[in-house]
């Protein structure tokens, strides 16, 4: 027998306590939906935009409309291929707004999508953005950030202690609309498993909560619940920049049904 997912979805973005406007852009698609057992299944997207006042927003904003876009266009095409060309296509077009348009000058954005299709997710990634995988046994950062500290993190030259506090620990080697041709990380055919969550978030978030706090949220809480309740917390403690996270819960057991009861009960 076909397993069937139940999927529950919430979502949260602020400007935090700092900033005067919010360049992160946030998205699910298709709309108003909440299934994934289609041919292209379901997108989720979280884009951290850089570069002024009117870029960083500008930038954001077109790869959370672009990426859906021209991910559902390519009929017939696998997700893999259908997400490389998305933001491809994403990337042209940040860029060459920014060459046409004086006040975009410069601008980019991180971002992270999640493709849930039948059994399996997809990751398109680009900056640091993030993408963890959560259940009840353990957290797992499924991206791996493109900055200077990630990179110094990964060669063993600094902690990722160090790394929370670096002086360049915002600085980025890969984004969307940098420049003319780009690379971009995508991740096939992650299984599903029974019961697992996943989390999209922008650097705001992770700057402020860790990823024990994260994993103890998301099963204690419902989705949206546990995006406003993670975006206090952020605010709580510096919310220096916007913050962004999205929390998809999937799930093919019938005992998510009394996960559901203790929820409502809380």
């Amino acid at each position: 027998m076909k397993r069937k997912a139940i999927i529950l979805f919430g979502a949260a973005s602020d400007v935090g306590v700092v900033r005067e406007e919010n360049q992160d852009a946030i998205g699910s698609f298709p709309p108003d939906t909440l299934n994934i057992e289609t041919p292209k299944g379901m997108i989720f997207i979280v884009a951290d935009g850089m570069g002024g006042h009117r870029g960083g927003r500008t930038a954001s904003s077109m790869a959370v409309m672009t990426i859906p876009e021209v991910y559902f266009s390519m009929r017939g095409a696998t997700v893999a291929a259908s997400l490389q060309r998305a933001f491809q296509t994403a990337n042209t077009r940040i860029y060459e707004k920014s060459l046409s348009d004086p006040a975009c000058s410069g601008m980019g954005t991180t971002c992270v999508v999640l493709v849930l299709q039948e059994t399996n997710a997809y990751i398109g990634h680009i900056g640091d953005s993030r993408v963890y995988r959560i259940t009840r046994n353990k957290v797992i950062q499924l991206t791996n950030d493109h900055s200077k500290v990630a990179e110094m993190v990964r060669r063993g030259i600094i902690t990722r202690e160090e790394a929370r506090t670096h002086p360049e620990r915002s600085h980025l080697y890969r984004a969307l609309g940098v420049r003319a041709e780009t690379d971009i990380d995508v991740i096939a055919d992650i299984a599903l498993t029974t019961s697992e969550s996943f989390l999209l978030c922008s650097d705001g978030l992770y700057e402020y909560v860790d990823e024990q706090e994260m994993q103890s949220v998301v099963l204690a809480k419902k989705p949206q619940d546990a995006c406003d309740h993670l975006v206090a917390q952020a605010n709580e403690r510096g919310g220096r920049d916007n913050i962004s996270v999205m929390i998809v819960t999937v799930n093919y057991s019938g005992s998510f049904l009394d996960k559901l009861m203790l929820w409502e009960t809380k």
